[in-house]
């Protein structure tokens, strides 16, 4: 049976204060119970998409940054000292560059064709051979060349003769006067071998080029317009590059030292167009300082380094075994690289977003539940990517490796975040007070001090469903902040509720408020069973109550927490003590129509003595019950996680001396995340599991959510 007190008519007055008294709280009969003692949430299985991924960079990172060079250039800096700055201890040395380098620019195709094309009086005529037996074309005839079992077959209809084959075929032309047209790509130099892809029944075709005036001439790593030392530094990281893949040998996959594309150097055909006019100055930077014989390339004790490069790091360049498998080299260290994050680079920053599909695509899982990037390098790019189905299987590829699944521009991948200024409550609340509309006609006041923070707890919900900001006062005046904020917000508002008693927050208050033009409605008393009550009857007033919570003073963080999504929801806090909830506010939740309450806490803090109590009266109950604040506001993030709008967590901090700052950042309308001096991990789980929030916003100063706290967060 329900407890008799619940029964009784409470018919006193609450309070009066000025203009408007609070709401009594008569008995209403008891209800028939309904209990439930299991929680009414639970997790759901694959993350919802789509992914959003920001940061900053593009490509692997290693090495030289060609966006930083571009700044350094600008900067003044010269082709000798860019070079040494990301390949750290090397030397800037001429060495000799006229080795031949086989070029790949036909791969695994099953045809290809040549076409010999004037390029002065008398030219424009081809000679193919195979073997001891040649094939002459005359200008703008088309030899096709093909397989034919294991042989390469080269045919043209009006040439003599009409057909020939060989293990290999050679195309040779006067390359003064002559340029071979190959699959209508147009490259002035010879020799063109076409010779069969091993193991396939597909052709490769290399051309046989002189390093430096023939290959390295035509290289497309950057465009040619930049700054001349931008170019020397480019080319010689090339050169370099270029010479050691010609001493490592002939790769028997594609018959050639190097691929024409990314995988190792973009070698072009001949320029054309508006990219020809700056040809000249990029064969200038090839030449510059060397000689017929010899070009500059980075040494490290004598020996021509692997010069690896990509377009730029996020910030910071990245050691070579946070991204392939080896032994540190010592001249690809990380090195700090603000360079690559000028203006001129339009990926220094960038986001992607990324379907659910595609994402669990990239991971090889039927999709993806959570993906953690908290395992990070030096750098601060990830190192080694987690995904986790909803099954429960992972994948775990290099972060990298990552990237160029997933599609990233680089793996200098980072939450972005944002900080709301602040070092005191009255300061924080007025920062959150700015997110609600401008035109609201209505603030709600509660005390700034520590240790009323249950009183707001309890307004925050009032607040959020009132869609008015909520603001603090000291207990004789209001705060500086507070005046800021309503001198900003002007003549529109004209009602304050206080959710205080008399001596949280005094009368000379109330005179302030009323000297501005508001009028004051205090809710509540010091009393928090008063208060509770009269909040759930204000809130009625605005609503249908279906719900609430249930907070006692060992789980006002969680209480915080859940007031984030409390106004959103119209569902008011209300409080018990270690046996109950108070009559009051039992009789109010009754009288609204409350048929069920959310228990914010485990066991030890909202003591099963509260559930019991409002099971008697009639309430359906569950119970967000983890064992620490922080796991209790991510589970309440995830379960409410249709509630929000946003795309935003905010974490806020916690301590012993301070607990107002939840309260305060549920302001914001976003989830709110309990954090302490650092990030633990119910926190970075959320965030995992929670592609709909990308953005980060810490919520106050970083004496209160410090950096390293953010960039767990950020980074997870």
């Amino acid at each position: 049976m329900p407890d008799p007190l619940r029964r009784r008519c409470l018919t006193a007055l609450l309070g009066t204060v000025l203009t408007v008294s609070l709401v009594p709280v008569p008995s209403t009969g008891a209800r028939a119970a309904t209990t439930s003692a299991a929680a009414d949430h639970a997790v759901s299985s694959a993350a919802p998409g789509p992914w959003t991924f920001s940061g900053a960079g593009f490509g692997h990172g290693v090495g030289m940054s060609q966006y930083g060079a571009l700044a350094q250039a600008k900067a003044g800096r010269s082709a000798q000292q860019i070079p040494a700055f990301y390949y750290r201890g090397t030397t800037y040395d001429a060495v000799p560059d006229t080795q031949t380098i086989r070029v790949n620019i036909v791969r695994g195709r099953t045809s290809t064709s040549v076409v010999g094309r004037t390029r002065s009086s008398g030219g424009g005529a081809v000679r193919v051979t195979a073997g001891q037996t040649s094939m002459r074309a005359d200008p703008g005839q088309t030899i096709s060349i093909g397989r034919s079992g294991a042989a390469v077959v080269a045919t043209c209809s009006t040439c003599t003769p009409t057909s020939i084959r060989g293990t290999s075929i050679t195309a040779t032309r006067d390359e003064q006067r002559t340029e071979l047209s190959v699959s209508g790509r147009r490259y002035r130099h010879a020799p063109f071998v076409i010779t069969p892809t091993p193991g396939a029944a597909t052709l490769e075709g290399v051309l046989h080029l002189r390093l430096a005036d023939e290959y390295l001439d035509q290289l497309r790593e950057v465009p040619w317009s930049r700054p001349a030392a931008a170019l020397e530094a480019q080319a010689a990281a090339a050169g370099a590059y270029a010479v050691r893949k010609v001493s490592a040998g002939v790769r028997a996959e594609c018959a050639c030292h190097v691929r024409d594309g990314v995988s190792d150097r973009v070698y072009g055909p001949v320029p054309l167009g508006g990219e020809a006019t700056y040809w000249s100055r990029w064969q200038s930077a090839v030449a510059v300082g060397g000689s017929s014989t010899t070009g500059y390339v980075p040494r490290y004790r004598g020996q021509v380094i692997e010069a690896l490069y990509s377009s730029s790091s996020g910030g910071r360049t990245v050691n070579n075994e946070d991204v392939w498998p080896g032994a540190p080299v010592p001249y690809l260290r990380g090195v700090a690289d603000s360079w690559s994050t000028t203006a001129d680079n339009p990926r220094r920053t960038w986001s992607a977003s990324v379907t659910s599909a595609r994402l669990a695509s990239a991971f090889g899982l039927p999709d993806v539940a959570s993906l953690d990037l908290s395992e990070r390098t030096s750098a601060g790019t990830v190192r080694q990517a987690l995904a986790t189905s909803s099954a429960g299987t992972t994948r775990a590829p290099g972060g990298d490796e990552m990237r160029r699944a997933v599609g990233t521009s680089s793996a200098a991948i980072h939450r972005p975040t944002t900080r709301v200024a602040g070092s005191t409550p009255p300061d924080l609340a007025a920062a959150s007070a700015r997110t609600a509309p401008l035109s609201a006609s209505t603030v709600v006041i509660a005390s700034s001090y520590e240790a009323d923070v249950a009183h707001l707890v309890m307004a925050r919900p009032l607040a959020g469903s009132l869609r008015a900001p909520l603001l603090l006062s000291g207990r004789s005046q209001l705060t500086a902040a507070t005046r800021r904020e309503l001198d900003r917000r002007g003549s529109r508002v004209r009602r304050a509720y206080l959710v205080a008693g008399g001596p949280m927050v005094g009368t000379p208050v109330v005179a302030e408020l009323r000297a501005r033009g508001i009028s004051v409605t205090r809710v509540g008393m010091s009393n928090k069973d008063y208060t509770s009550a009269a909040i759930v009857d204000l809130m009625a007033q605005g609503g249908t109550v279906t719900r609430a919570g249930v907070t006692t003073a060992s789980s006002l963080l969680e209480a915080s927490a859940f007031s984030a999504v409390a106004g959103l929801r119209h569902e008011p806090i209300v409080w018990a003590e270690s046996t109950g909830v108070g009559p009051r506010s039992t009789a109010a939740l009754i009288r609204a129509g409350a048929r069920s309450v959310r228990l914010l806490g485990s066991t030890t803090k909202v003591p099963p003595a509260v559930e019991a109590d409002l099971v008697r009266d009639g309430f359906r109950t569950s119970r967000f019950g983890a064992a620490t604040s922080s796991q209790v506001s991510a589970d309440l993030a995830h379960y409410f996680r249709r509630s929000y709008a946003g795309t935003s967590v905010v974490p806020a901090r916690t301590s012993s001396g301070q607990t107002s700052d939840a309260a305060l950042a549920a302001g914001l309308g976003a989830p709110v995340l309990v954090v302490s001096s650092s990030a633990s991990s119910p926190t970075t789980g959320l965030v995992q599991r929670s592609p709909q929030w990308p953005l980060v916003v810490a919520f106050g100063s970083t004496t209160r959510v410090t950096a390293t706290a953010l960039a767990r967060v950020r980074d997870a």
